[in-house]
């Protein structure tokens, strides 16, 4: 009798161990993604009406801001940002040789025409 008493205290001893380290362990996923894609679409959720908006790619907001450019500039990479109230992408434009921004042309994100 004194045996069955001995595996009855062995075997909740273990059960209150692994109890007790289960509850004090924790497990947390610390993940940064620190990636950047100039292709690819920005996408907004406001959780608050649970609306979606699509804005153009920085890629495609370069690309109708060289029409609004002549001879001797360069444009530098987009980025999202707002003006008056309205997300756009700010597009630099550099002269050519210099690598010193001179102005910058501000295309709409959602429309891609040019904010002025």
């Amino acid at each position: 009798m004194k045996f069955e008493y001995k595996n009855l205290i062995a075997f909740l001893s273990i059960i209150v161990i692994l109890v007790a380290v289960s509850g004090c362990t924790s497990h947390s996923n610390n993940t940064t993604n620190n990636t950047t894609s100039n292709n690819s679409n920005v996408v907004v959720n406001n959780n608050t009406n649970n609306n979606t908006t699509n804005y153009i790619s920085s890629t495609k907001a370069k690309n109708l801001a060289t029409q609004y450019t002549g001879m001797g500039v360069t444009l530098g990479t987009p980025t999202l940002t707002t003006l008056n109230g309205i997300k756009v992408w700010k597009v630099p434009v550099t002269t050519v040789g210099t690598d010193e921004s001179v102005d910058s042309i501000y295309i709409n994100a959602i429309t891609g025409k040019r904010v002025q």
